[in-house]
């Protein structure tokens, strides 16, 4: 089984698609789960009774802006086969082609727009760290921002370097004033605070996952 990229997104709605490589005998059901987490728990049966391999698809409508998982799957009558977990992005419906951030699930929003530099997407720092716990330093002396959280200290000087616990990165695109706000890379910045950090090119939405999110989604032996 294949799941395949999801196409034809909307505000609202999406059009997923996954292939059958191989049929053995007579194919009961096939379609997909979905779900707002990668158990995917809603089934859309797309097919019955089938005899070829085939590709299918399955518009799904009324969804809200999230993150939304989903897989294929066909049943035939020894077993059921699988596709990977793939997800995507319904937007909120005001965000047209912006770039967006989505921190655990939930749409952030900024006083000024984040915007992709030579295909590094940066964010307004300040709003950025106090999501994630993180406390804000600025020094106009020397256009230095610091950022402490637990044990990590990240330093960014104002289109030049940055440091990691006294550590020098450098970076692709270093951070920049716009509008009286310092963007820096989300990536980096992110990565640094020890979470996970994902885009979905369809609907240009950053997504970043918390270490104490990850840790939950960890099943406890």
């Amino acid at each position: 089984m294949e799941t395949n990229s999801a196409t034809y997104l909307t505000s609202d709605s999406v059009t997923l698609n996954g292939r059958m490589t191989e049929c053995y005998g007579k194919i009961k059901e096939y379609g997909f789960y979905y779900g707002r987490d990668s158990n995917t728990s809603h089934k859309f049966v797309v097919g019955v009774d089938e005899y070829v391999a085939k590709s299918f698809s399955k518009i799904v409508s009324g969804l809200k802006p999230g993150i939304y998982y989903y897989k294929a799957f066909a049943t035939n009558s020894a077993d059921t086969g699988y596709g990977p977990v793939e997800k995507f992005t319904i937007k909120p419906t005001d965000a047209n082609n912006d770039v967006m951030v989505n921190l655990n699930g939930e749409f952030m929003t900024f006083d000024v727009q984040p915007i992709i530099d030579n295909g590094r997407t940066l964010v307004p720092l300040r709003a950025i760290c106090e999501a994630l716990g993180a406390d804000v330093q600025w020094d106009g002396d020397t256009q230095t921002v610091t950022v402490l959280k637990d044990s990590t200290e990240v330093k960014l000087v104002v289109g030049g370097v940055a440091r990691v616990n006294g550590k020098m990165v450098n970076l692709d695109v270093p951070a920049k004033i716009v509008n009286n706000r310092t963007l820096v890379p989300v990536r980096f910045l992110s990565e640094s605070m020890g979470c996970t950090v994902d885009w979905d090119n369809a609907a240009m939405v950053v997504l970043i996952t918390t270490k104490d999110q990850l840790d939950l989604a960890v099943p406890q032996i």
